[in-house]
């Protein structure tokens, strides 16, 4: 069967250029050539629309919703950004919502997002969600796109390049002369905190052995605070630590702080993720910073074609690459 991304292939355009030329959508900037070429491409293959889709499509509510697991999370704001232009760009409107950890029910997203109020939704899924009450949560009755998450067997994700981002924090510690370098980990139940940990777990074979320099954690500054206490109580300790999210970074910050262990001259710290926080603690945090605004333009973008006919795709998202930003928090190790 001809699908629609093959007509668009055909013609040399995007899925969404393709649907909205041969929907004739009043909206679309669309030059006369390129439209006929479309309509050439679509002619020559045969291409048969899916009048089911258009009638759904036509019956939209023009909005679609990002939900997050808090609001408030400086993280998610380059995301934000990224789908309202993706959006903007094609008269849809994005509404805001947050799916708390705590409401783990079948109903919890179906109930947020209410009947009818929006055509589909962008999802990360909060830290505490495992795999089957992720999956629960999206027997709803529009599409979804998971962001920087998957489940086995069900396409539609967008995915940040987590192994690369660790990559840099672990390079930009051994070119400062580290090599006991520790790591605290993400949400147990969460694949990209998997993907970090596995990533930091292969750069440090055939380093000495420390498995209590690997301490498990979360997401946010108390899962932090915590891991870092933890480390700051072995014997022996690492001279430079990788965390895996900013917000953990921060509790770690304050854990070196209430300890009386400077940063960095005692202990550097790099984080994966950026936001403007990390410029106002006390030293500024080092961090890897992931293409958010990037990845919010692609999991609209994908969404909205989905919505046009075309499929849903897991994509891992290698460009642009993460960007280290060195600030205060990382330093040449000094001898103890």
């Amino acid at each position: 069967m001809v699908r629609l991304k093959d007509v668009a292939a055909r013609a040399g355009v995007s899925v969404s250029v393709a649907s909205r030329a041969l929907t004739d959508d009043a909206h679309a900037r669309i030059s006369a050539d390129t439209r006929a070429r479309i309509v050439a491409a679509a002619t020559e293959l045969g291409y048969q629309p899916d009048h089911r889709a258009r009638a759904l499509r036509l019956s939209r509510s023009g909005a679609i919703a990002l939900v997050v697991p808090e609001v408030n999370n400086a993280i998610f704001g380059g995301l934000h950004s990224g789908i309202q232009e993706a959006c903007q760009q094609r008269h849809t409107a994005v509404l805001l919502g947050q799916l708390n950890a705590s409401d783990r029910s079948a109903q919890a997203l179906s109930r947020l997002i209410g009947n009818g109020r929006v055509d589909g939704v962008i999802l990360q899924r909060a830290e505490d969600y495992d795999d089957a009450s992720l999956q629960a949560a999206l027997d709803i009755p529009v599409p979804t796109v998971l962001f920087n998450s998957r489940l086995s067997g069900r396409p539609g994700s967008v995915v940040l390049d987590d192994p690369a981002a660790v990559r840099i924090a672990v390079e930009h510690l051994r070119e400062l002369g580290h090599t006991g370098i520790g790591f605290i980990a993400g949400a147990a139940h969460h694949d990209a905190a998997a993907r970090r940990l596995e990533a930091f777990t292969e750069l440090m074979a055939g380093e000495p052995s420390h498995p209590e320099w690997t301490q498990s954690g979360g997401w946010e500054a108390p899962a932090g605070h915590l891991a870092m206490s933890r480390i700051l109580g072995l014997d022996e300790r690492p001279t430079a630590i990788v965390v895996a999210s900013l917000n953990a970074a921060v509790g770690a910050l304050h854990a070196c702080a209430a300890a009386g262990v400077r940063v960095p001259d005692d202990l550097s710290i790099v984080s994966i993720h950026d936001a403007w926080i990390a410029s106002y603690t006390a030293p500024e945090l080092t961090t890897v910073r992931m293409p958010m605004v990037e990845a919010g333009e692609r999991a609209a973008t994908m969404l909205l074609d989905h919505l046009d006919g075309a499929e849903l795709e897991d994509v891992v998202l290698h460009e642009p690459k993460p960007e280290l930003l060195a600030r205060g928090s990382s330093a040449a190790p000094t001898h103890r």
